[in-house]
Protein backbone atom coordinates (compact mmCIF):
# COMPACT_ATOMS: atom_id res chain seq x y z
CA UNK A 1 0.00 0.00 0.00
CA UNK A 2 1.02 3.56 -0.85
CA UNK A 3 2.37 5.58 1.67
CA UNK A 4 2.18 9.43 1.61
CA UNK A 5 3.04 12.25 4.08
CA UNK A 6 1.70 15.80 2.93
CA UNK A 7 2.68 19.15 4.08
CA UNK A 8 0.98 21.68 2.52
CA UNK A 9 -2.46 23.12 3.01
CA UNK A 10 -4.52 21.85 -0.03
CA UNK A 11 -5.48 18.51 -0.27
CA UNK A 12 -4.15 15.84 -2.80
CA UNK A 13 -7.45 13.82 -5.05
CA UNK A 14 -6.85 10.37 -5.16
CA UNK A 15 -6.36 10.60 -9.12
CA UNK A 16 -3.06 12.42 -8.65
CA UNK A 17 -1.64 9.90 -6.11
CA UNK A 18 -2.68 7.18 -8.78
CA UNK A 19 -1.02 9.03 -11.41
CA UNK A 20 2.50 10.02 -9.42
CA UNK A 21 2.77 7.10 -7.27
CA UNK A 22 0.93 4.12 -8.46
CA UNK A 23 1.42 3.80 -11.86
CA UNK A 24 4.73 5.90 -11.70
CA UNK A 25 6.92 4.45 -9.33
CA UNK A 26 7.67 0.91 -9.54
CA UNK A 27 8.19 -0.08 -5.47
CA UNK A 28 4.71 -1.17 -3.37
CA UNK A 29 5.45 1.32 -0.48
CA UNK A 30 7.06 5.19 -0.45
CA UNK A 31 6.54 7.90 1.26
CA UNK A 32 5.84 11.07 -0.22
CA UNK A 33 6.04 14.45 1.34
CA UNK A 34 4.81 17.22 -0.66
CA UNK A 35 5.87 20.87 1.10
CA UNK A 36 4.58 23.20 -1.53
CA UNK A 37 1.48 21.25 -3.34
CA UNK A 38 0.28 23.26 -6.38
CA UNK A 39 1.26 26.46 -6.12
CA UNK A 40 -0.47 28.96 -7.90
CA UNK A 41 2.18 31.59 -8.84
CA UNK A 42 1.75 35.03 -10.00
CA UNK A 43 4.44 35.34 -13.13
CA UNK A 44 5.06 39.35 -14.12
CA UNK A 45 5.99 39.37 -17.92
CA UNK A 46 9.58 39.39 -18.37
CA UNK A 47 10.44 39.05 -14.73
CA UNK A 48 12.15 35.99 -13.36
CA UNK A 49 10.19 33.80 -10.48
CA UNK A 50 10.25 31.56 -8.09
CA UNK A 51 7.93 27.97 -8.51
CA UNK A 52 7.98 26.53 -5.58
CA UNK A 53 8.46 23.26 -6.71
CA UNK A 54 8.52 20.82 -3.30
CA UNK A 55 8.14 16.95 -3.55
CA UNK A 56 10.37 14.46 -1.53
CA UNK A 57 10.28 10.25 -2.16
CA UNK A 58 11.64 8.46 0.75
CA UNK A 59 11.70 4.54 1.63
CA UNK A 60 13.82 1.60 2.49
CA UNK A 61 15.53 -0.30 0.27
CA UNK A 62 15.40 -3.45 -0.57
CA UNK A 63 11.97 -3.47 0.28
CA UNK A 64 11.27 0.38 -1.50
CA UNK A 65 13.29 0.38 -4.40
CA UNK A 66 13.26 3.27 -8.14
CA UNK A 67 14.28 0.85 -11.23
CA UNK A 68 17.42 1.89 -12.39
CA UNK A 69 16.39 3.95 -15.60
CA UNK A 70 13.62 5.63 -13.72
CA UNK A 71 13.02 9.02 -15.31
CA UNK A 72 11.53 12.28 -13.69
CA UNK A 73 10.73 14.99 -15.79
CA UNK A 74 9.21 18.67 -15.48
CA UNK A 75 7.62 20.59 -18.19
CA UNK A 76 7.12 24.38 -18.47
CA UNK A 77 3.96 25.49 -20.81
CA UNK A 78 4.52 26.83 -24.01
CA UNK A 79 5.35 30.72 -23.44
CA UNK A 80 7.31 30.14 -20.53
CA UNK A 81 11.36 29.48 -20.31
CA UNK A 82 13.78 27.96 -17.14
CA UNK A 83 15.53 31.04 -15.52
CA UNK A 84 17.11 28.70 -12.57
CA UNK A 85 16.06 25.04 -12.82
CA UNK A 86 14.36 22.77 -10.74
CA UNK A 87 16.74 20.55 -8.38
CA UNK A 88 16.66 16.94 -7.81
CA UNK A 89 18.82 15.83 -5.11
CA UNK A 90 19.90 12.37 -4.50
CA UNK A 91 20.54 10.86 -0.80
CA UNK A 92 23.86 9.25 -0.68
CA UNK A 93 23.58 5.88 -2.70
CA UNK A 94 21.68 7.20 -5.59
CA UNK A 95 22.85 8.12 -8.31
CA UNK A 96 20.58 10.92 -10.69
CA UNK A 97 21.71 11.58 -14.26
CA UNK A 98 20.79 14.40 -16.37
CA UNK A 99 19.07 16.96 -16.50
CA UNK A 100 18.36 16.33 -20.41
CA UNK A 101 16.43 19.40 -21.80
CA UNK A 102 14.07 18.64 -25.15
CA UNK A 103 10.68 20.04 -26.01
CA UNK A 104 12.37 23.02 -27.00
CA UNK A 105 13.96 23.32 -23.47
CA UNK A 106 10.81 23.81 -21.41
CA UNK A 107 10.86 19.90 -20.37
CA UNK A 108 14.17 18.54 -18.02
CA UNK A 109 14.33 15.33 -17.48
CA UNK A 110 16.39 13.35 -14.80
CA UNK A 111 16.91 9.37 -15.16
CA UNK A 112 18.07 7.36 -11.61
CA UNK A 113 21.20 5.50 -13.48
CA UNK A 114 21.89 4.15 -9.15
CA UNK A 115 20.08 3.19 -6.55
CA UNK A 116 21.21 1.69 -2.92
CA UNK A 117 20.69 -2.11 -2.56
CA UNK A 118 19.67 -1.47 1.27
CA UNK A 119 19.25 1.10 3.86
CA UNK A 120 16.81 4.41 3.85
CA UNK A 121 16.86 6.33 0.87
CA UNK A 122 15.21 9.76 -0.54
CA UNK A 123 14.93 12.09 -3.14
CA UNK A 124 13.98 15.53 -3.52
CA UNK A 125 12.45 17.60 -6.44
CA UNK A 126 12.79 21.38 -5.52
CA UNK A 127 12.71 25.37 -6.83
CA UNK A 128 12.54 26.45 -9.99
CA UNK A 129 12.71 29.90 -11.47
CA UNK A 130 10.87 30.83 -14.79
CA UNK A 131 10.25 33.68 -17.14
CA UNK A 132 7.98 34.28 -19.56
CA UNK A 133 7.17 37.65 -22.07
CA UNK A 134 3.26 36.93 -22.40
CA UNK A 135 1.00 39.22 -20.99
CA UNK A 136 -1.32 37.57 -18.76
CA UNK A 137 -2.76 33.06 -19.17
CA UNK A 138 -3.00 30.40 -17.21
CA UNK A 139 -0.93 27.25 -17.58
CA UNK A 140 -0.01 24.45 -15.79
CA UNK A 141 3.87 22.89 -14.81
CA UNK A 142 3.61 19.28 -15.11
CA UNK A 143 5.66 16.12 -13.47
CA UNK A 144 5.69 12.74 -15.07
CA UNK A 145 7.41 9.94 -13.58
CA UNK A 146 8.58 6.46 -14.85
CA UNK A 147 7.39 7.94 -18.63
CA UNK A 148 3.04 8.18 -16.77
CA UNK A 149 1.34 10.88 -18.31
CA UNK A 150 2.15 14.06 -16.38
CA UNK A 151 0.26 15.82 -13.85
CA UNK A 152 0.02 19.62 -12.66
CA UNK A 153 2.31 20.33 -10.32
CA UNK A 154 2.15 24.23 -10.36
CA UNK A 155 -0.27 26.91 -11.98
CA UNK A 156 1.26 29.63 -13.33
CA UNK A 157 -0.51 32.96 -13.91
CA UNK A 158 1.26 35.53 -16.50
CA UNK A 159 0.45 38.92 -15.73
CA UNK A 160 1.98 42.51 -16.68
CA UNK A 161 1.03 45.75 -18.56
CA UNK A 162 -1.51 45.55 -21.15
CA UNK A 163 0.15 46.18 -24.88
CA UNK A 164 -0.43 49.22 -26.50
CA UNK A 165 -1.14 52.60 -25.94
CA UNK A 166 -4.69 53.63 -27.22
CA UNK A 167 -6.03 50.15 -27.47
CA UNK A 168 -4.83 48.12 -24.31
CA UNK A 169 -4.92 44.17 -25.73
CA UNK A 170 -3.29 41.23 -23.91
CA UNK A 171 -2.80 38.21 -25.93
CA UNK A 172 -2.93 34.80 -23.62
CA UNK A 173 -1.01 32.05 -24.67
CA UNK A 174 1.49 33.49 -26.40
CA UNK A 175 2.07 29.56 -28.11
CA UNK A 176 -0.13 26.82 -29.17
CA UNK A 177 0.38 23.99 -31.11
CA UNK A 178 -0.37 24.59 -35.02
CA UNK A 179 -2.67 22.36 -36.06
CA UNK A 180 -5.73 24.48 -37.09
CA UNK A 181 -7.63 23.79 -33.70
CA UNK A 182 -5.73 25.67 -31.09
CA UNK A 183 -7.15 29.12 -30.66
CA UNK A 184 -5.04 32.30 -28.96
CA UNK A 185 -7.40 34.55 -27.29
CA UNK A 186 -6.73 38.24 -27.70
CA UNK A 187 -8.94 40.40 -24.59
CA UNK A 188 -9.06 44.45 -24.83
CA UNK A 189 -9.02 47.02 -22.26
CA UNK A 190 -10.78 50.14 -21.98
CA UNK A 191 -10.79 52.06 -25.20
CA UNK A 192 -11.49 55.78 -25.44
CA UNK A 193 -12.21 57.80 -28.43
CA UNK A 194 -10.71 61.18 -28.70
CA UNK A 195 -9.27 61.87 -31.86
CA UNK A 196 -9.60 58.20 -33.79
CA UNK A 197 -11.97 56.83 -36.14
CA UNK A 198 -11.42 53.32 -35.73
CA UNK A 199 -8.87 50.31 -34.24
CA UNK A 200 -8.34 47.46 -36.65
CA UNK A 201 -6.99 44.11 -35.44
CA UNK A 202 -4.86 41.92 -37.98
CA UNK A 203 -2.57 39.06 -38.08
CA UNK A 204 0.18 37.36 -39.97
CA UNK A 205 -0.48 33.89 -39.10
CA UNK A 206 -3.32 31.97 -38.53
CA UNK A 207 -7.31 33.21 -38.68
CA UNK A 208 -9.69 35.04 -36.30
CA UNK A 209 -13.27 33.09 -35.39
CA UNK A 210 -15.33 34.50 -32.94
CA UNK A 211 -15.01 37.49 -31.28
CA UNK A 212 -17.44 39.49 -28.93
CA UNK A 213 -15.81 42.94 -30.23
CA UNK A 214 -18.55 45.27 -30.43
CA UNK A 215 -20.10 46.40 -33.84
CA UNK A 216 -18.06 43.42 -35.12
CA UNK A 217 -19.81 40.61 -36.88
CA UNK A 218 -18.26 37.49 -36.24
CA UNK A 219 -15.11 37.16 -38.42
CA UNK A 220 -14.83 33.85 -40.50
CA UNK A 221 -11.68 32.28 -41.45
CA UNK A 222 -11.09 36.30 -41.63
CA UNK A 223 -7.16 38.31 -40.65
CA UNK A 224 -8.66 41.84 -39.69
CA UNK A 225 -11.81 43.67 -38.01
CA UNK A 226 -12.33 47.15 -37.39
CA UNK A 227 -14.51 48.58 -34.79
CA UNK A 228 -15.38 52.12 -35.53
CA UNK A 229 -15.24 55.00 -33.15
CA UNK A 230 -18.79 54.78 -32.07
CA UNK A 231 -18.06 51.33 -30.29
CA UNK A 232 -14.96 52.49 -28.27
CA UNK A 233 -16.82 52.74 -24.92
CA UNK A 234 -17.94 49.02 -25.25
CA UNK A 235 -14.23 47.38 -25.69
CA UNK A 236 -13.12 47.00 -22.62
CA UNK A 237 -13.52 43.02 -21.62
CA UNK A 238 -14.11 41.99 -25.15
CA UNK A 239 -12.56 39.34 -26.65
CA UNK A 240 -11.21 38.03 -30.30
CA UNK A 241 -10.38 34.36 -31.06
CA UNK A 242 -6.66 33.71 -33.54
CA UNK A 243 -7.41 29.97 -34.59
CA UNK A 244 -3.93 28.18 -35.56
CA UNK A 245 -2.74 27.65 -39.27
CA UNK A 246 -1.93 24.14 -39.35
CA UNK A 247 1.84 25.01 -40.41
CA UNK A 248 4.42 25.90 -37.19
CA UNK A 249 5.66 29.49 -37.48
CA UNK A 250 5.39 32.84 -35.98
CA UNK A 251 3.40 35.88 -36.82
CA UNK A 252 2.16 38.72 -35.66
CA UNK A 253 -1.21 40.26 -34.13
CA UNK A 254 -1.43 43.60 -34.99
CA UNK A 255 -3.23 46.54 -33.56
CA UNK A 256 -3.66 49.82 -36.00
CA UNK A 257 -5.43 53.41 -34.70
CA UNK A 258 -6.70 55.24 -37.46
CA UNK A 259 -6.98 58.66 -36.69
CA UNK A 260 -9.81 61.14 -37.93
CA UNK A 261 -6.77 62.69 -39.47
CA UNK A 262 -3.62 61.52 -40.72
CA UNK A 263 -2.59 58.25 -41.30
CA UNK A 264 -2.71 55.11 -39.03
CA UNK A 265 -0.58 54.33 -36.53
CA UNK A 266 0.36 51.12 -35.01
CA UNK A 267 -0.71 51.03 -31.68
CA UNK A 268 1.26 47.61 -30.28
CA UNK A 269 2.35 44.64 -32.33
CA UNK A 270 2.27 41.23 -30.70
CA UNK A 271 4.42 37.99 -31.43
CA UNK A 272 2.45 34.30 -31.39
CA UNK A 273 4.41 31.58 -31.79
CA UNK A 274 2.38 28.35 -33.31
CA UNK A 275 4.63 25.23 -32.02
CA UNK A 276 5.09 22.29 -34.18
CA UNK A 277 2.20 19.17 -32.65
CA UNK A 278 5.03 16.44 -33.29
CA UNK A 279 8.00 18.89 -31.96
CA UNK A 280 8.54 16.15 -29.04
CA UNK A 281 8.63 13.42 -31.19
CA UNK A 282 10.43 14.34 -33.97
CA UNK A 283 9.41 16.78 -37.11
CA UNK A 284 6.27 17.06 -38.72
CA UNK A 285 4.01 13.97 -40.47
CA UNK A 286 3.12 13.12 -44.39
CA UNK A 287 0.37 10.88 -44.31
CA UNK A 288 -0.99 11.71 -48.09
CA UNK A 289 0.16 11.83 -51.43
CA UNK A 290 3.09 9.46 -53.33
CA UNK A 291 6.69 8.14 -51.79
CA UNK A 292 7.50 7.55 -48.28
CA UNK A 293 4.77 8.06 -45.33
CA UNK A 294 5.94 9.36 -42.18
CA UNK A 295 3.73 9.17 -39.14
CA UNK A 296 4.52 9.76 -35.40
CA UNK A 297 4.00 7.34 -32.34
CA UNK A 298 1.70 8.47 -29.83
CA UNK A 299 0.61 6.80 -26.43
CA UNK A 300 -2.06 4.12 -26.89
CA UNK A 301 -3.96 1.84 -24.77
CA UNK A 302 -3.73 -1.77 -27.11
CA UNK A 303 -2.64 -4.80 -24.92
CA UNK A 304 -1.37 -6.57 -27.52
CA UNK A 305 -0.11 -6.58 -30.92
CA UNK A 306 -1.27 -4.39 -33.36
CA UNK A 307 -3.56 -1.60 -31.91
CA UNK A 308 -7.05 -1.34 -34.26
CA UNK A 309 -7.25 1.81 -36.25
CA UNK A 310 -3.81 3.75 -35.61
CA UNK A 311 -3.50 6.18 -33.06
CA UNK A 312 -6.31 9.09 -32.73
CA UNK A 313 -4.37 11.56 -30.48
CA UNK A 314 -5.86 14.87 -29.04
CA UNK A 315 -4.71 17.69 -30.04
CA UNK A 316 -1.81 18.83 -29.40
CA UNK A 317 -0.74 15.95 -27.73
CA UNK A 318 2.98 14.58 -27.20
CA UNK A 319 4.54 12.20 -29.38
CA UNK A 320 7.17 9.82 -29.31
CA UNK A 321 9.03 9.51 -32.69
CA UNK A 322 7.92 8.42 -35.79
CA UNK A 323 7.35 5.49 -38.53
CA UNK A 324 8.34 5.87 -42.01
CA UNK A 325 6.47 3.30 -44.56
CA UNK A 326 7.30 3.22 -48.19
CA UNK A 327 6.10 0.65 -50.61
CA UNK A 328 8.98 -0.18 -53.46
CA UNK A 329 7.32 -1.55 -55.95
CA UNK A 330 8.29 -5.13 -56.03
CA UNK A 331 5.42 -6.09 -53.70
CA UNK A 332 7.79 -5.41 -50.51
CA UNK A 333 6.44 -2.96 -48.10
CA UNK A 334 9.78 -1.33 -45.58
CA UNK A 335 9.17 0.06 -42.32
CA UNK A 336 11.67 2.43 -40.06
CA UNK A 337 10.96 3.05 -36.68
CA UNK A 338 12.55 5.79 -34.72
CA UNK A 339 11.03 6.02 -31.14
CA UNK A 340 12.50 9.44 -29.53
CA UNK A 341 11.64 9.83 -25.62
CA UNK A 342 10.22 6.17 -24.91
CA UNK A 343 10.81 4.32 -22.10
CA UNK A 344 14.45 4.27 -21.37
CA UNK A 345 16.27 1.07 -21.08
CA UNK A 346 13.47 -0.87 -22.46
CA UNK A 347 12.60 -3.48 -25.33
CA UNK A 348 9.43 -2.46 -27.61
CA UNK A 349 8.21 -5.53 -29.69
CA UNK A 350 7.34 -3.60 -32.82
CA UNK A 351 4.27 -4.58 -35.24
CA UNK A 352 3.40 -3.82 -38.04
CA UNK A 353 -0.61 -3.82 -39.18
CA UNK A 354 -1.30 -3.97 -43.29
CA UNK A 355 -4.93 -3.16 -42.96
CA UNK A 356 -5.90 -5.65 -40.31
CA UNK A 357 -2.62 -7.96 -41.19
CA UNK A 358 -0.81 -7.98 -38.11
CA UNK A 359 3.07 -8.89 -38.52
CA UNK A 360 5.19 -10.61 -36.27
CA UNK A 361 7.60 -8.71 -34.40
CA UNK A 362 11.08 -7.19 -34.72
CA UNK A 363 12.45 -5.71 -31.78
CA UNK A 364 13.84 -2.51 -30.83
CA UNK A 365 16.24 -1.89 -27.25
CA UNK A 366 16.08 1.70 -26.36
CA UNK A 367 18.97 3.76 -24.72
CA UNK A 368 19.05 5.56 -21.30
CA UNK A 369 17.06 8.75 -23.52
CA UNK A 370 14.48 6.61 -24.51
CA UNK A 371 15.39 6.56 -27.82
CA UNK A 372 15.96 3.36 -30.36
CA UNK A 373 15.73 3.01 -33.40
CA UNK A 374 14.97 -0.58 -36.40
CA UNK A 375 13.82 -1.20 -39.94
CA UNK A 376 11.86 -3.89 -41.38
CA UNK A 377 11.62 -5.39 -44.62
CA UNK A 378 7.77 -7.41 -45.34
CA UNK A 379 6.01 -8.68 -48.06
CA UNK A 380 2.80 -6.68 -48.81
CA UNK A 381 -0.29 -7.67 -47.63
CA UNK A 382 -2.93 -8.75 -50.66
CA UNK A 383 -5.40 -5.30 -51.00
CA UNK A 384 -3.07 -3.22 -48.41
CA UNK A 385 -3.66 0.52 -48.47
CA UNK A 386 -3.59 1.60 -45.17
CA UNK A 387 -0.25 0.47 -42.43
CA UNK A 388 0.02 1.78 -38.87
CA UNK A 389 3.11 0.50 -36.10
CA UNK A 390 2.56 -0.46 -32.73
CA UNK A 391 5.08 -0.52 -30.35
CA UNK A 392 4.91 -2.60 -27.41
CA UNK A 393 7.29 -2.57 -23.94
CA UNK A 394 6.38 -4.07 -20.18
CA UNK A 395 4.25 -1.16 -19.20
CA UNK A 396 3.95 0.65 -22.40
CA UNK A 397 1.88 1.14 -25.70
CA UNK A 398 2.71 3.70 -28.48
CA UNK A 399 0.80 3.25 -31.91
CA UNK A 400 1.39 5.57 -34.86
CA UNK A 401 -1.35 7.31 -37.02
CA UNK A 402 -2.35 5.11 -40.11
CA UNK A 403 -0.29 6.02 -43.08
CA UNK A 404 -2.49 5.61 -46.32
CA UNK A 405 -0.47 4.03 -49.38
CA UNK A 406 0.22 4.96 -52.93
CA UNK A 407 0.53 1.03 -54.07
CA UNK A 408 3.03 0.35 -56.59
CA UNK A 409 2.91 -2.91 -56.74
CA UNK A 410 0.78 -6.41 -55.43
CA UNK A 411 1.55 -8.49 -52.98
CA UNK A 412 2.66 -11.98 -53.54
CA UNK A 413 1.72 -14.12 -50.32
CA UNK A 414 3.14 -17.23 -51.48
CA UNK A 415 6.76 -14.97 -51.19
CA UNK A 416 6.82 -14.87 -47.14
CA UNK A 417 8.42 -12.22 -45.67
CA UNK A 418 11.58 -11.65 -43.93
CA UNK A 419 12.51 -9.01 -41.08
CA UNK A 420 15.68 -7.43 -39.83
CA UNK A 421 15.78 -7.06 -36.52
CA UNK A 422 15.99 -3.45 -34.62
CA UNK A 423 19.14 -1.57 -32.54
CA UNK A 424 19.18 0.46 -29.97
Amino acid sequence: MIQWRRHAAAGITAALLASLLATSLVATTFALTITNLDPAVNVPAGVATNVGIGYTWSGTAPGDSLTTGTTIAVTLPPGYSWIVLPTLAPSAGITVGGPVASSGNRTETWTVTAFPVTGAWALDLSGGQVLTSSTSGTSTVTLSVGGAAGVGIATLNAIGLMAGTVVPVTVSPTSVPANGISTILVTFGTVTCTSQASFTVTTSAGTFTTTSLPGVTSPVNGTSVTVSCANFGLVAGKTLALKAPTTPGSGFITVTVTPTTGSPVVDSNTRVTFTNVNAAGGGKEHENGHGARKVAFFAGTSGGQCASGGAMPAAGARSFGFAVVNTTGKNRLNVTVSLKNATPNATYRVYVDQSGTCSTPFTIHTNRHGNGNGHVHLTLASGTSQVWVTAISSNNVLVTRVATLAMKGHADPAKGSDKDHGRG
